[in-house]
Parts: C-alpha cells; structure tokens; sequence
C-alpha cells in the first residue's frame, strides 16, 4: 500500500464494520469510506449533543486538506467538501433534532438547542424508502439544553435511515439516523442518502 498503507488498512477496516464487504472500485471505495467518516463523525458529536449537561463539548479537528491526500480532513485540498462535511454541518445546527443510541427497544429523540432562546418546532421523522412517518408533532426545545422529544420503538435487526426534518420560528432543519445493527447493504444505503437529497 506504500507510505499511506496504514491509512488506507484503516479505512477498509472502517467500511468493513459498517458496510460488511469493500468496494472494489474507486468510485464506491471513495463514496464507502466518506460515508463512513461521515457516520462516525455524526455519532460522536451527536452522542455529546443529545447528553447536554452531562457532558458537553467534542473538539474534532482536521477541517481541510493542506496537500493532495488521503486523509479524514471533511474538506479536501481542491476545497471540495467531503460527506463527513455535510453530516456535521446539520449535526451542528444551532437547533438540531437527534436521536439517542437505542435503549432497549425504544429511542429517544431529543431536541438540542444552543441558542438562548426557546424554541417552538413542528417535527417529523419518516423512514426513508417506504416514506412511513414514524412520529409527528410539536415540541418545545427550551434555550440551552437538550430535552426529550419522542420515543420511537427499536428493532435492531430492521435496518433504516430516517430522516428528521424540523421547522419553527428559529428556522428549519434536516438530519438523518441509521437505526439498526450494521453491517448495512452499500447500495441501499447509498440509495437512502442520495434519495433524500442528504449527499
């Protein structure tokens, strides 16, 4: 694999976990291994988001490419923006709707605010594919926190993405959760994200 062989070994090892076999094409490597920098980028900051105040910062760095390369910047040298970067700017939305990692078989969907105002939203969460809304309704996301919005039921042998789409008076959002136990099939995922405009 010459000087970056352990990065590359790195990323097949990451795509395998998520995504069960590697791409053996260039395009599909490139797409599975910025997909799955992007999901775990996502996980993180949304695992310390959805916790608030229990803990309450993630420092992740690396925004940019000095040089041509193979690396886990989100935004590579040609100031292209990679997947991850798209994943995070909605992660990091001043107002952002995220699900908690499963607990039994429920989720739970929080609303994280960091603005200094309370927030009115109107919510909907639909399983991408079959179009299904999974919940609807309206919550309030109180300034400064982060506060329970719903719970839906978890199975983690059915596979899904949903997509979590907010709207209110501080504005609207978007964002996705990959509920399940992986490995999830390449192509539907890809199918999944494209389709909702998520890539």
């Amino acid at each position: 694999f010459g000087p970056d062989g352990a990065r590359v070994m790195l990323m097949v090892n990451q795509i395998r976990a998520l995504f069960g076999d590697v791409p053996d094409t260039l395009e599909e490597f490139a797409f599975a291994s910025q997909a799955t920098q992007g999901e775990a980028k996502k996980t993180f900051i949304e695992m310390f988001r959805g916790g608030k105040w229990r803990r309450t910062g993630i420092i992740w760095w690396n925004l940019m490419d000095g040089w041509p390369q193979m690396s886990d910047a989100v935004v590579d040298y040609y100031f292209a923006p990679k997947i991850a970067y798209r994943y995070i700017t909605r992660s990091q939305q001043h107002v952002a709707l995220m699900f908690r990692e499963p607990d039994g078989l429920e989720q739970t969907l929080v609303a994280a605010n960091d603005t200094l105002e309370d927030a009115a939203l109107h919510y909907t969460v639909t399983e991408i594919g079959s179009g299904r809304i999974v919940s609807e309704g309206d919550a309030l996301a109180p300034a400064n926190d982060t506060t329970p919005v719903a719970t839906v039921p978890y199975d983690p042998d059915a596979q899904r993405c949903y997509l979590i789409a907010w709207s209110g008076p501080l504005g609207e959002g978007r964002n996705h959760y990959l509920a399940g136990r992986p490995p999830f099939r390449l192509a539907e995922y890809r199918e999944w994200v494209q389709s909702a405009g998520l890539v």
